[in-house]
């Protein structure tokens, strides 16, 4: 049962206001706005909370080739005569690429070619020794062995004759006892046995001198055969003596003509890079006048980098490079990875000696980079990039979260403050 003393419609009644109800709109897409809104907040804050930003440091360089190009100075001064190449051109180990002269004229002609005329003609008398030498060799060498030949002989028929003359001094030794054996019985006076005994000592001092020809002989004969062992020793010696001669001879010739007329060839296979001279100029020794790439030389960006932005690279980092040659906005960006970066910073004059700018201010380090391609697609085909195209890179100094950005100066607050 109600205990209210008023009736709930009196009661309805007393609290309607003067100016009625309170009533709200709201138009029917109100629920796409609020949506739209929520979603924006959502990816504000993921993009804050996720969202990262790079920082970049960008340097200049240019295309080297990995193993250097190579430089192909004359090794003395001389003028150049002809340049057979030209810059493109490919070429095969070994191929001429210049042609130089060091000709100095006198009053006397042409010195160079005066020097080699007289070491030819010496070269020629000397070979005409060499023949003449091995000629002779076999003439003296039949003339011994003949010789040894005659004196064997000689000494066999001495033997022979010596055997005859022992046999008469026995049987006149034997006609002296025969003697001495009846002039003592009385049948032979000692006339006699004086005469016989003079016949032995002569039949004795015959043989001796047999004996002395037969040593002679002998003597002569090892002569001979020593001269046949010597012989090849004694040819030798002479033709080494004379091959020496040769020898440096042609080593005389040889830099003669380096003086006179000599090439620049190229050490390997490749490409003719820089032709840095003319015909007809005068070169000094050592001084650059062609280089060679080598062939399938693989290009590296070699990039001088500051000493402010070096402490964040490594080896292995991506790098964004645009070919100054190649406008990116219309050929696109490439890109490569840090290949190696120097230990110890270069000084200005040591980076102006290897890149050639004299205008650097300050200590850089020298950063390779591997490049991903080595050619960029133009015009729907591969241009091959080439050693010294200009170019600039953009290295991934830092990279953080927005909040991390934005907190940035809390962090280095607290970070003192802690201190």
């Amino acid at each position: 049962m109600d205990n209210s003393l008023f009736r709930p419609e009196a009661v309805k009644a007393a609290n309607r206001g003067m100016l009625g109800t309170v009533s709200l709109w709201c138009p029917p897409w109100r629920w796409v706005v609020i949506s739209l809104v929520m979603l924006i907040t959502v990816l504000s804050a993921a993009l804050f909370i996720f969202g990262t930003y790079t920082k970049y440091e960008t340097s200049t360089g240019e295309l080297v080739p990995r193993d250097g190009m190579l430089a192909i100075p004359p090794p003395v001064a001389g003028t150049i005569v002809s340049i057979p190449v030209k810059e493109g051109q490919q070429v095969k180990k070994g191929d001429v690429l210049m042609v130089l002269s060091s000709e100095v004229s006198t009053t006397l002609g042409q010195t160079r070619e005066m020097i080699a005329e007289t070491l030819g003609a010496q070269r020629k008398r000397l070979e005409q020794d060499l023949i003449s030498l091995t000629t002779l060799s076999q003439v003296e060498t039949q003339g011994l062995k003949d010789n040894e030949k005659s004196l064997v002989q000689q000494k066999g028929r001495l033997a022979q004759q010596m055997k005859h003359r022992q046999k008469q001094v026995a049987l006149a030794r034997t006609q002296l006892d025969k003697l001495n054996a009846m002039r003592e019985q009385g049948y032979a006076s000692n006339r006699q046995v004086e005469e016989q005994e003079s016949n032995l000592l002569e039949s004795q001092a015959r043989y001796q001198e047999y004996q002395r020809q037969l040593l002679d002989i002998e003597q002569k004969i090892m002569q001979v055969r020593q001269q046949l062992t010597e012989k090849p020793l004694d040819d030798r010696r002479k033709r080494n003596d004379i091959q020496r001669q040769l020898g440096e001879n042609a080593q005389t010739l040889a830099e003669n003509e380096s003086r006179r007329a000599f090439e620049l060839r190229a050490p390997k296979d490749g490409t003719v890079g820089t032709i840095m001279v003319k015909n007809g100029q005068m070169l000094n020794a050592g001084q650059s006048a062609i280089s060679v790439l080598p062939k399938d030389a693989q290009l590296l960006a070699r990039i001088m980098v500051g000493t402010r932005a070096i402490g964040f690279l490594e080896p292995g980092q991506r790098v964004v490079l645009r070919y100054q040659a190649f406008p990116y906005q219309k050929f696109g960006q490439q890109y490569g990875k840090v290949l190696e970066v120097s230990r110890t910073a270069l000084s200005p004059q040591e980076v102006a000696s290897l890149t050639g700018k004299n205008n650097v201010q300050e200590q850089q380090y020298r950063i390779l980079v591997q490049l991903d391609r080595q050619s960029i697609v133009a015009y729907s085909r591969n241009e091959p990039l080439r050693p010294g195209m200009a170019l600039d890179a953009d290295f991934l100094v830092d990279q953080r979260h927005l909040y991390e950005w934005v907190l940035e100066p809390l962090y280095a607050l607290g970070h003192n403050i802690s201190l």
